[in-house]
C-alpha cells in the first residue's frame, strides 16, 4: 500500500451474520485490496494521522465497514463485492510472509 507500513497486507474480511453453535461469527470471504493510500484509509475511518496509538494510526486493528465506507472501498477490491446484506465486513490486516 502506498505510504503504508511495510510488511502488512490489507484485506476485506466478510463474516457470516449468524453465529455458529459456539457463538462465533465465521469468516466466509476474504478480498485483497489494490494499492490504497494510508491517508485515504485514515480519512475514511476517521483516524487522525497523529493518533497516539500507532496501531490505530496505521489501521492495524480491525475496522467494521459501514455502507459509505463499502462504497468508497469497492473500487479497490480485487475479485469481490462488499455486500453488506450478505456479510458483516471488516478492514483487517496481517503480516506478509
Amino acid at each position: 500500500m502506498k505510504n503504508d507500513i511495510s510488511g502488512i497486507k490489507r484485506v476485506i474480511m466478510g463474516y457470516g451474520k449468524m453465529p455458529d453453535e459456539d457463538g462465533d461469527f465465521m469468516l466466509e470471504v476474504e478480498f485483497s485490496l489494490k494499492n490504497v493510500e494510508l491517508k485515504f484509509l485514515q480519512n475514511l475511518f476517521n483516524i487522525r494521522p497523529d493518533d497516539a496509538d500507532p496501531a490505530n494510526r496505521d489501521l492495524i486493528y480491525g475496522y467494521q465497514i459501514n455502507p459509505e465506507q463499502a462504497k468508497a472501498l469497492q473500487p479497490f477490491v480485487i475479485d469481490g463485492v462488499i455486500d453488506l446484506e450478505k456479510y458483516d465486513f471488516m478492514l483487517e490486516c496481517y503480516q506478509e510472509g
